[in-house]
């Protein structure tokens, strides 16, 4: 069930709830936090019966919002600005309704009324997964065992399973896209490869020039495309993004004992809020995922530390299992243009490149990984081969 909260300085808890100038939701004037009482105040207004003193925990991820494990049972996503979470609430809810078993269960979310801003999602609330990892765990561990002799995993085509059944909840009003889709599409993918060139720096920056004219090549069929249907898709959709958690069953019916469960509908972070409020097309999410495939790929050879194209030839097969399960399960074909597929994901690496120079750089050999691999080299330039960085146990 949804509740609400009213006033531009709503008491929970016995604390202050407020916005200030810039956006940002605070507790008592601070960002809210595991142990302050609100994530469980809110859980009871939602789900009912949570004891006075029922525990908080913290996710311990780097997030925009502050996630909350509320009893060891529920998780109060508490939004860190306003309006952060209304799209993920709008989506949840349409996926809940459709009885969609790919996201976790959606106990209802609690909304705030204020004077001022208007309406907005202040928390989502659903089912804690217990033992729940994100891809780049799971993932990589089961690609360091296929380096190791081990066999294939299934989770590929249940994934590409997965997304089919997203689109086809999130596009059953999808619209078409306008005529000038395909020139929006070209400019955003443009800019995202100029910055990246831009930034462009070193080793990892001699094998980026080397491709550009590839990674434009693609980046450019874009223009040639149709501009066909759009909605509301994931639109940061990634194996971070994928949480394996233990059944007590087989799990998904494919025997490894797990659950695969999508999580975070807030959008693409890199974009401005408007931005991600924007339809796209289904073939955003799907290169987003195919990519996402060579970026495990690339943390599993730091993982092993050692060059091993191994993984990407695993990778290769990986996105072919995905690709072919989405296509085959997706019962409205027509959300889906494979033509967008190479600029969208050219895109994306590019766009990963610029979030690690942004925020990440040891994140950079991820992508650069994928784009030396994926792309040939006009060798322009000198360059040195790729090689994975030394791994450490607390870093990708």
């Amino acid at each position: 069930m949804n509740s609400e909260l009213e006033g531009e300085r709503p008491r929970i808890a016995g604390r202050v709830l407020s916005v200030d100038t810039d956006g940002r939701v605070l507790v008592d004037g601070a960002a809210p936090a595991a142990g302050d009482g609100i994530a469980r105040e809110l859980a009871g207004l939602v789900v009912g019966g949570i004891a006075g003193d029922a525990l908080e925990s913290a996710i311990a991820v780097d997030q925009t919002n502050t996630s909350v494990i509320v009893d060891g049972r529920l998780v109060v996503k508490l939004v860190g600005r306003w309006a952060a979470a209304d799209r993920a609430g709008r989506l949840l809810e349409r996926l809940a309704e459709a009885g969609s078993r790919d996201v976790a269960r959606l106990h209802g979310r609690v909304e705030w009324r204020h004077p001022r801003l208007g309406t907005s999602t202040l928390a989502i609330v659903t089912d804690y997964l217990p033992g729940a990892e994100d891809g780049w765990s799971w993932a990589v561990d089961d690609v360091v065992a296929v380096l190791d002799g081990g066999p294939d995993p299934h989770w590929p085509a249940l994934l590409g399973t997965r997304v089919a059944h997203l689109h086809d909840v999130l596009g059953a009003d999808a619209t078409p896209a306008g005529t000038d889709a395909a020139g929006r599409r070209l400019a955003r993918a443009i800019d995202a490869l100029r910055r990246a060139m831009t930034a462009a720096e070193g080793a990892s920056g001699a094998r980026l020039r080397n491709r550009r004219a590839s990674l434009e090549r693609d980046v450019r069929s874009l223009g040639d495309t149709e501009p066909g249907l759009e909605f509301p898709i994931h639109g940061d959709l990634h194996l971070g993004q994928v949480l394996a958690s233990p059944s007590d069953g087989d799990g998904d019916g494919r025997g490894d004992g797990r659950r695969y469960t999508i999580i975070d509908f807030d959008g693409d972070p890199q974009l401005a809020a408007s931005d991600r409020e924007r339809p796209d097309a289904a073939a955003r999410d799907v290169a987003h995922l195919l990519v996402s495939l060579d970026l495990v790929a690339a943390v599993a050879q730091k993982r092993a530390g050692r060059v091993d194209t191994r993984a990407f030839h695993w990778a290769d097969r990986a996105r072919a299992d995905l690709l072919g399960a989405y296509c085959s399960e997706l019962v409205q074909s027509e959300l889906f243009d494979p033509a967008l597929l190479p600029g969208f994901e050219a895109e994306q690496l590019v766009a990963e490149l610029h979030y690690a120079d942004r925020f990440l750089p040891v994140w950079r050999y991820a992508p650069d990984a994928a784009i030396t691999y994926r792309h040939p080299s006009s060798n322009d330039h000198p360059e040195e081969p790729w090689t994975p960085p030394p791994f450490a146990p607390t870093s990708s």
